[in-house]
């Protein structure tokens, strides 16, 4: 049973909408759809604070500007806090990413949900960026691990299901809970996806939304064979 308390998380509502005989994508926004850590350095540079590059984890590796020492952990989730509040609307989005979904749903069939650990109360204002940069998909604002809101949506399709995320706790989770959902790492900042690194439970680490389509293409191509 997966407990979803906030209204704006509509878990339900979007897995009903999901056609049991066509191929799902579900994916995250941030570093998939957004170019998230190119707009929140700059909220940082905003607040008198940077990112050091040290590891890809915020904890620790934000540091203010006055004594070059890592903010406190209750300050940076203020900062994340403040940055969504003020600017998921104008975070800017990937290249290719709105091309490469559209043509899969146009060509192939593909039916996508976006599955996004964004803050519940910023439901609408990532709905409308997403509709906004031409990618106006149903919305679910996730909390935490993953795995059993993308088993949920996958069991409701006898079809292809796939799963794209930057970070690869998610891919782990979805390995665990839904071992046959079709998993692709993607990180759209080139420095950050360095200092992630590889997503061992995925299927896929993409380069590109070229990557991404090419990679869909071939495998509905070969289950259909």
């Amino acid at each position: 049973m997966i407990v979803q308390t906030p209204e704006d998380n509509n878990l339900d509502a979007v897995a009903a909408l999901i056609a049991p005989d066509r191929p799902l994508l579900i994916t995250d926004a941030d570093e998939v759809l957004f170019a998230f850590m190119t707009a929140f350095e700059r909220h940082l540079h905003d607040n008198d604070t940077y990112f050091n590059w040290a590891s890809y984890r915020l904890n620790g590796n934000i540091i203010a500007r006055a004594d070059e020492k890592p903010v406190d952990n209750p300050q940076v989730k203020a900062l994340i806090h403040g940055f969504f509040e003020q600017h998921t609307r104008n975070i800017a989005p990937l290249d290719g990413a709105a091309d490469a979904m559209s043509a899969l749903v146009a060509e192939r069939g593909l039916q996508i949900v976006v599955l996004s650990n964004v803050p519940a109360r910023r439901h609408g204002d990532r709905q409308w960026a997403l509709a906004h940069h031409g990618m106006d998909y149903p919305l679910i604002a996730n909390e935490g691990a993953k795995g059993k809101a993308v088993a949920y949506l996958a069991a409701r399709t006898r079809a292809p299901v796939f799963f794209i995320d930057d970070a690869p706790s998610h891919h782990d989770d979805v390995a665990e809970h839904a071992e046959h959902v079709r998993r692709i790492h993607y990180v759209g900042n080139p420095r950050l996806a360095e200092l992630i690194g590889p997503a061992r439970a995925s299927h896929l680490r993409a380069r590109s939304w070229d990557d991404i389509r090419r990679f869909i293409e071939d495998h509905l191509d070969a289950t259909a064979a």
